[in-house]
């Protein structure tokens, strides 16, 4: 296990990422924190959203590991939902229960409706053209959890049905069902716009940890397909998203983004520093904290403004501080009673064992 461990440094540099992006890169904020969009022109903050793609990339790495160790898909997939439910849910009552006092929120007060998307792993679009209600969304954070899960229930059936190389080659060609997409209109296509990024992680886990004879050829689809996922991610992000950059600047962010990802798998020795005691730490705790960081962040430092009770270079450093202490106490003390509870309650009314089975 000594040799993954360092995974958990990559998260919590893709945690970090993000939040010097909400922070930072100018992303819709400018009206309620003053200084925003002033570094928005500085490439480590300005493409700090990539860090999604980088937890997209341990996703795909980490998956395959967890289906060889599931014993059915009912099986594999109550162990991912056990792993994302709770958080999930403490992080809901966390920030439903304290709206009010941070009305700061650039999503908006929620209501009971903003709750369900996130309980579910559904994508609040969707439960609005199944049902026609409004969902409104309670942590823009929140849809990167909606892929995940999507992808375990496509990935892990697949898995399951046909095996995992047939499986990694479907989810291969719902990536390129989804670049065409972009060119030509087809149905549904977006669904899968994300799915090259997990492809890459499971062709990286065959390489680093199932490909004994060291077959270069694994780790050179690896970084090509590296490539076209950034070229789409640049497209998505100019056509659909309409941000404003040169491909040069996100090309060159986006490399290293990989290239962070790709270095401790191909350089041994560089385990040792991206799986250091901080990164380590800041992985350890990156599931609530990416859960909860951003309304709350952009909310205290708000209201740090307002009644002007702190200096500015410390604007942003207390909430993000305060928030990494709330997360540590989620992971560490809230995170496990709660998954428990739920395994007992399982357990109690008999549908443990089936669902362990």
């Amino acid at each position: 296990m000594e040799r993954i461990k360092y995974l958990d440094g990559l998260r919590g540099i893709a945690i970090l990422l993000v939040i010097v992006y909400h922070a930072f890169g100018g992303n819709g904020y400018n009206g309620v924190i003053h200084y925003g969009g002033s570094f928005s022109d500085i490439l480590f903050f300005k493409f700090g959203y990539l860090g999604v793609q980088l937890f997209f990339l341990i996703s795909g790495f980490v998956i395959l590991m967890t289906l060889e160790k599931s014993k059915s898909f009912i099986h594999f997939m109550y162990k991912r939902w056990l792993r994302l439910f709770p958080a999930m849910l403490i992080a809901t009552i966390l920030i439903y229960t304290t709206a009010r006092i941070f009305y700061e929120r650039p999503a908006g007060i929620p209501n009971i409706y903003s709750v369900i998307p996130g309980l579910i792993f559904i994508n609040p679009n969707v439960l609005e053209k199944i049902t026609n209600i409004h969902f409104p969304i309670m942590e823009g954070a929140f849809w990167s959890l909606y892929v995940e899960m999507f992808f375990y229930v496509v990935f892990g059936l697949s898995y399951f049905l046909f095996r995992e190389r047939k499986a990694i080659i479907l989810l291969f060609c719902l990536f390129l069902y989804s670049v065409v997409g972009l060119f030509y209109p087809l149905k549904l296509s977006m669904l899968f716009i994300h799915f090259g990024w997990f492809t890459i992680g499971c062709l990286s886990y065959i390489y680093l940890i199932k490909n004994r004879s060291q077959n270069k050829v694994i780790l050179y689809l690896s970084l090509a397909l590296s490539l076209a996922c950034l070229i789409v991610t640049y497209k998505v992000s100019i056509d659909i998203y309409k941000m404003n950059f040169s491909f040069i600047e996100f090309f060159v962010y986006g490399g290293t983004i990989i290239s962070l990802f790709f270095i401790p798998i191909i350089f041994e020795k560089s385990r040792k520093i991206i799986g250091n005691r901080l990164f380590l730490f800041i992985g350890f705790i990156s599931y609530p904290l990416y859960l909860i960081h951003e309304n709350f962040m952009v909310s205290m430092i708000s209201k740090l403004q307002i009644y002007n009770i702190m200096p500015e270079y410390l604007l942003l450093v207390f909430p993000v501080l305060l928030l990494i202490f709330v997360a540590y106490v989620i992971t560490k003390k809230i995170e496990p009673f709660t998954k428990n509870l739920i395994v007992t309650c399982f357990d109690k009314i008999g549908i443990l064992k089936y669902l362990n089975s």
